[in-house]
């Protein structure tokens, strides 16, 4: 008799706090955009519109344009995150548009890496950075773990690594 193999384990989801600290970064970087295409384009509307204040009237769809985006994009992008783990791979996806699956065998893995910049920092997160041998795509990041859970993946990936000669 045929035993079925043991199904995987769901997808790990990243932490929800996530989906704050992208809003927040995306409004910053949108933010920079827009400030930098005012002036631009107060200039077009009274140069060639007859007004600044068209100018304006153009300036207004880009800034909802970015807003919306800022703020639907990040909970989309959560809900295409997830990684799992098994003795020997770790296996993650991500895409919104363009899925991607990547296999990492634990045997390849050559040191981990734990990133908190200062607003990762603010809500308590951290992006765990694997190194592999190889130099296509040698680096996988999970972004959007909690700070421990990133220091306990980090740990158990460390020693569920194989010793390869790399």
């Amino acid at each position: 008799m045929l035993l079925a193999p043991p199904s995987p384990p769901d997808f790990v989801p990243l932490d929800p706090r996530v989906i704050r600290l992208w809003r927040s970064t995306g409004m910053i970087g949108v933010g920079i955009l827009l400030l930098m295409s005012l002036g631009p384009l107060l200039g077009l509307g009274a140069g060639l519109l007859g007004g600044v204040s068209r100018g304006f009237l153009l300036w207004l769809p880009l800034a909802a344009m970015g807003g919306g985006w800022t703020w639907w994009f990040p909970k989309r992008r959560h809900q295409a995150w997830g990684y799992r783990m098994n003795a020997r791979v770790l296996e993650t996806r991500s895409g919104v548009w363009f899925r991607v699956l990547k296999l990492l065998p634990l045997s390849r893995l050559q040191h981990a890496d734990l990133h908190r910049g200062p607003l990762e920092r603010a809500y308590g997160l951290a992006s765990l950075i694997l190194h592999t041998a190889g130099t296509h795509e040698a680096t996988h990041v999970i972004p959007g773990l909690d700070a421990d859970e990133a220091v306990r993946l980090r740990d158990q990936l460390v020693a569920a690594g194989g010793d390869d000669g790399v």
